[in-house]
């Protein structure tokens, strides 16, 4: 199955050859988590904080449908 993959901030050198911006289509068997898609890109868990599918914050257990779009953000600083 086909997954657009977002990638924000420092998240965006994780990204594969062939991405255009920071948005890339990246391929998994039928049945791959958002932890997966995670090991696939070599992306350690602790640093993609905010996990988004199609729009909606999901725990990284979350089973992954074809053509869903994935955006992760690392976690973000600042304020008093």
């Amino acid at each position: 199955m086909k997954i657009q993959v977002e990638l924000y901030a420092t998240l965006s050198k994780y990204l594969p050859p062939g991405a255009e911006g920071r948005k890339a289509m990246v391929e998994l068997p039928e049945g791959a988590t958002v932890g997966d898609l995670l090991k696939h890109l070599a992306i350690p868990a602790e640093i993609a904080a905010l996990l988004l599918v199609n729009g909606t914050h999901r725990p990284p257990e979350t089973v992954l449908k074809d053509g869903e779009v994935i955006a992760m953000f690392p976690p973000l600083a600042g304020g008093t």
